[in-house]
């Protein structure tokens, strides 16, 4: 039997035995298997198939000739993963029965671009001397499952009035790059903007007078952070935060001037603020850190403090303005 072949189940092949309730006779096997929406791969050891089932080629895309021709390069693996690795090797036929059998949700590929989500579960099948002569592989779709779980993990890292992260996944991402840039000794910016005269905005204009005022400032946020490293979150009630990783001082103090600038440009109404003309302003504070030797141990809560004091200074000075600071670490 070729590797591309398909053949049914052989029912005089002793098989493994299985527990039930009930009378099973007169069970019509082959079209339960036809009926299933798991997918079902029977290998041999020498990772040649025995069998396809029909819903493994509507999983895949692939015909069950094309299919078997796909096996070897069926599993994704980006971050090491024993499992992927446990189940490339048995669709490779280089598996050692001896190793342990896959059951994980993994990443497959398919014949319609995008990876599958599915979880795999492998077991062994025994000859009557009881040794190993093939594998069971079932495969079952867990897409939407992990379409939903994309969506909750997205709902907790999101801001729900502006769309933008929230403090929290400000704080990770912020970390994570922290870790990044002192390891690789690059330049990371940080830049906090608060919005002046917020509260009396609220008062005039209500709820959701304050809501458009921060959708729109959010919205200039989101333009500006166009790399995929770079963080824009709401990490407080009028206030919002912009991580760039490996962004220079230069850099740091160009973009703060840009959006202290196109937030005025907004002319969001603000009649109390009257400092700034009656429209909307934000005091900006930049930090930009670099670590110019190894071991550098300050944690991300220097890069936030620096920005932050830097607000504080633009505010004690009357707000609508700019204040940026340099930290070289490690000197």
């Amino acid at each position: 039997m070729s590797k591309a072949g398909r053949e049914p189940l052989d029912t005089d092949r002793p098989m493994p035995s299985i527990s039930h309730q009930g009378d099973i006779s007169g069970v019509d096997f082959s079209a339960l298997v036809t009926l299933s929406n798991d997918a079902i791969l029977l290998m041999n050891l020498d990772g040649s198939v025995r069998f396809v089932s029909p819903a493994a080629e509507r999983l895949f895309g692939w015909s069950w000739t094309k299919l078997a021709d796909n096996l070897t390069d069926l599993v994704y693996i980006g971050t090491p993963n024993s499992d992927a690795e446990l189940l490339h090797d048995i669709l490779c036929g280089t598996a050692n029965p001896d190793a342990p059998l896959p059951h994980a949700d993994l990443q497959l590929r398919t014949a319609f671009g995008p990876h599958a989500w599915a979880e795999v579960t492998v077991h062994l099948l025994q000859d009557s001397d009881g040794k190993p002569e093939s594998y069971a592989v079932f495969i079952r779709s867990i897409a939407k499952q992990k379409e939903l779980e994309n969506q909750l993990e997205a709902a907790t890292q999101t801001d729900p009035v502006t769309g933008l992260f929230n403090r929290r996944a400000f704080e990770e991402g912020l970390r994570r790059e922290w870790a990044v840039a002192l390891r690789e000794k690059t330049h990371t910016s940080l830049i906090k903007i608060s919005i002046d005269k917020f509260d009396a905005l609220t008062n005039h204009y209500g709820p959701s007078g304050a809501e458009d005022c921060l959708v729109k400032v959010a919205t200039t946020l989101k333009e500006t952070a166009r790399r995929p490293a770079d963080i824009a979150a709401r990490t407080s009630n009028s206030e919002f935060s912009l991580l760039l990783p490996r962004t220079h001082e230069i850099g740091a103090e160009t973009i703060s001037a840009y959006l202290h600038v196109a937030i005025k440009d907004l002319a969001i109404p603000n009649p109390d603020n009257t400092l700034g003309d009656g429209i909307v302003t934000a005091s900006v504070g930049a930090a930009c850190s670099v670590a110019e030797s190894t071991g550098a141990s300050e944690s991300s809560e220097f890069l936030l403090a620096a920005a932050e004091n830097c607000v504080f200074r633009a505010r004690q000075e009357g707000g609508d303005r700019v204040k940026t600071v340099m930290n070289y670490l490690g000197r």
